[in-house]
């Protein structure tokens, strides 16, 4: 790395991605900040810099080699960063710069995990290492109980029209032991301290009023009067109700919102729709199946603004995948559950195709973003 680039990093004090250590730190303490930077969204580690910003150097021979070990023996899995030592200011700097793990989670060897908030690293919540373990595909949210649910929260005719559409079997008409079999071995009702209760997916696509016990699960929509979110609102709803219902109905009342183009045709002037209809649809589809439905405190959104629309879904991408992958249909699943039944309801194809299809039909009017624990996509109504 650049000196200037250094000098200007630490200019900057310790914040989210960049942490100072002195030139005696303990290997422990190396390992909390890689495996805190790893868990989280990667940073620098600058050895040789007192937290106040004071070059005060290394005396230590061979510490690259030193770094090196910390990262493959005392972080689990193992990590790879990129060490450089640097002389500033006649001091030597050691400069770690951690990317962003793929392999999460990252424990360190005493068997703790850590993440990076603000400036500092605390060790992970139980919500928060449970969403860890979601993005590396060992725990699944969809599958998990709800408690204090049982066979009522569900409706058994979105059940029956379920079963009957995709496997010719009329659910309805069977013994309620027939029927109980068919939840519990369809993972829609699981086992909970002794009892059988509703699966979050199961509540998500077949329950009575989900959002009873699932407030996160709706839809927030908004529609402004400008581009900016401080601008006054024209309209705004919550879309409640099971999956498919949230996303036809979000469907529909983004197609009453979205401003038409006018064009001529053979001598006609017709209204032309400025983002195709499927385009919408495969984002939604993808906020309501691939949102982390464990963050309990965020709604997926949908801002309709003069100049473009906003569909916000809460979650990182998945530990294997980036930015630039998910745009050429390499596709991770958070909830196997949620995917392969609306794959049956024929809302997904399970074929990675849904993002390659958006980029070929909106070209650079389509921008994917990660920010923080959110993942969007905004469609330009026109380009920039």
């Amino acid at each position: 790395m650049e000196i200037q680039k250094i000098l200007a990093l630490i200019s900057q004090g310790e914040n989210s991605s960049i942490e100072f250590k002195s030139g005696n730190v303990r290997p422990e303490s190396v390992a909390k900040e890689m495996a805190a930077f790893s868990n989280s969204f990667g940073g620098t580690l600058l050895i040789g810099v007192e937290d106040d910003g004071i070059i005060s150097g290394i005396n230590m021979e061979k510490i690259d080699q030193w770094l090196a070990n910390i990262a493959r023996n005392n972080v689990i899995p193992a990590i790879s960063p990129d060490i450089s030592i640097e002389n500033i200011e006649s001091k030597k700097v050691a400069v770690v710069e951690i990317p962003k793990g793929m392999n999460k989670p990252y424990q360190t060897i005493d068997g703790k995990y850590y993440i990076r908030i603000s400036s500092t690293n605390r060790t992970a919540t139980k919500e928060e290492l449970s969403r860890l373990f979601q993005q590396a595909g060992i725990v699944h949210f969809d599958l998990s109980p709800v408690e204090g649910t049982e066979g009522k929260d569900l409706d058994l005719l979105k059940v029956n029209d379920y079963w009957s559409t995709c496997y010719d079997i009329n659910f309805i008409s069977l013994e309620k032991h027939e029927q109980q079999k068919i939840l519990i071995n369809s993972d829609i009702i699981v086992p909970f301290e002794g009892e059988n209760v509703t699966s979050v997916g199961g509540l998500l696509l077949f329950g009575k009023q989900p959002q009873r016990r699932l407030p996160q699960s709706s839809i927030k929509t908004a529609i402004f009067k400008g581009e900016d979110i401080t601008d006054d609102i024209i309209d705004k709803k919550e879309i409640i109700g099971v999956l498919p219902e949230i996303i036809d109905n979000t469907a529909s009342l983004i197609n009453i919102f979205l401003p038409r183009a006018s064009i001529v045709k053979k001598l006609k002037r017709e209204e032309q729709i400025l983002i195709p209809v499927r385009v919408i649809r495969e984002a939604l589809v993808n906020a309501v199946s691939h949102r982390d439905y464990s963050i309990i405190n965020r709604h997926t959104t949908v801002y309709i603004f003069s100049n473009r629309i906003e569909i916000t879904s809460p979650g990182k991408i998945a530990n294997t995948l980036t930015l630039e992958k998910i745009k050429v249909g390499n596709s991770a699943i958070r909830n196997h559950f949620l995917v392969k039944y609306l794959d049956n309801m024929r809302y997904i194809d399970g074929l990675g195709r849904g993002i390659p299809m958006i980029i070929k039909e909106m070209g650079e009017r389509a921008i994917f973003e990660e920010i923080g624990e959110l993942f969007r996509v905004t469609f330009l109504f026109c380009k920039a």
